[in-house]
């Protein structure tokens, strides 16, 4: 375990951290610049931790140029700026995830005001960690930002355990990551219905804003699916997409039953229940139970290369994991 160790910054710190990375960051063309389609955007990528939000955004999103003009609002370099990150980082990488958390909200928020303020384009991913959360969508719809919201819902359970696979490859890659509370999961599934239906009624307000829902979870589920797309085409509605399989057909929205759908008559709000039912469902087919224990052996295959720096909670839950799910 990591030791426990007191760090400061100041704000002079978190404004020379800005003004370090703002040149850069700021150096792109606005929208509002430009003749055709002046609307400024917002990219929200949003799940709770472990649902695969930045893979998302690096692997498939981001490879689209049309988002080249986007400003980040975080990226994990963004920690470095703290000013006693040297120190932290000879602990370990999980030591100074740990203890730049707050560093890194406040340069982010520095950099989301000024990119608000000056309708850039921006990229946001949330873990719905906060229900503060749910007043920014709407006050960003009324000073006119266009919404796309790529929304990951899984069972708690697999998000769980991806935190934990991905905070043990960050301690074999010594990059910058955290083991998550499995509360911390619940918590944020506590804060979605504030939160997307926030966003779903932002989205009602400017046309071309769009919700795109994905379910990730163990087996073939592992690299998500889209389970249904809707688009504002006219205000105060939300009219739902075709989708494409895995294999490449085209599903309808007659032949959906997940739609996400609002219209003068069909007004309340859908985007939560939809995404409930994907997270809220049991593990409960044999092969689900199956992945479930592998991930669960996998993990523990790998703790003793970092025992040290293992929280005792995170044997707790893999052992607990097993118990639960095994086959008898």
């Amino acid at each position: 375990m990591t030791s426990r160790v007191n760090y400061s910054y100041t704000p002079d710190d978190v404004d020379r951290a800005f003004n370090e990375i703002a040149e850069q960051l700021f150096d792109k063309t606005r929208d509002i610049d430009q003749s055709t389609n002046p609307t400024p955007k917002a990219l929200i990528v949003a799940g709770v931790q472990g649902s695969g939000k930045t893979y998302l955004l690096e692997n498939t999103l981001l490879k689209d140029p049309k988002y080249s003009n986007y400003v980040r609002l975080y990226l994990p370099e963004y920690r470095k700026k703290h000013p006693q990150y040297a120190d932290m980082e000879g602990i370990g990488v999980l030591h100074a995830y740990q203890h730049t958390e707050q560093f890194t909200w406040a340069l982010g928020a520095k950099i989301f005001q000024y990119a608000f303020a000056n309708k850039y384009n921006f990229i946001m991913e949330t873990a719905l960690d906060s229900i503060d959360f749910a007043a920014f969508p709407m006050t960003a719809a009324n000073d006119g930002y266009q919404f796309e919201v790529h929304l990951i819902g899984c069972k708690k359970e697999f998000a769980h355990l991806s935190t934990i696979s991905r905070a043990l490859k960050s301690l074999k890659d010594k990059a910058l990551e955290r083991f998550v509370d499995l509360s911390a999961i619940e918590a944020s599934m506590a804060n979605a219905q504030s939160i997307l239906t926030a966003f779903e009624s932002a989205c009602l307000l400017v046309p071309g804003s769009e919700i795109i829902m994905y379910e990730r979870g163990f087996g073939v589920l592992k690299d998500r699916t889209v389970v249904c797309h809707s688009r504002c085409d006219a205000p105060e509605q939300l009219t739902p997409q075709p989708i494409n399989t895995r294999d490449g057909q085209v599903i309808s929205p007659a032949e959906n039953t997940v739609r996400i759908e609002r219209t003068p008559i069909l007004n309340v709000p859908c985007t939560y229940n939809n995404y409930a039912t994907i997270v809220n469902a049991q593990i409960f087919t044999r092969d689900e139970r199956g992945e479930t224990l592998k991930e669960c052996h996998l993990a523990l295959s790998q703790v003793a290369e970092f025992a040290k720096h293992i929280p005792y909670a995170v044997y707790s839950d893999l052992y607990a994991y097993i118990v639960k799910y095994v086959f008898r």
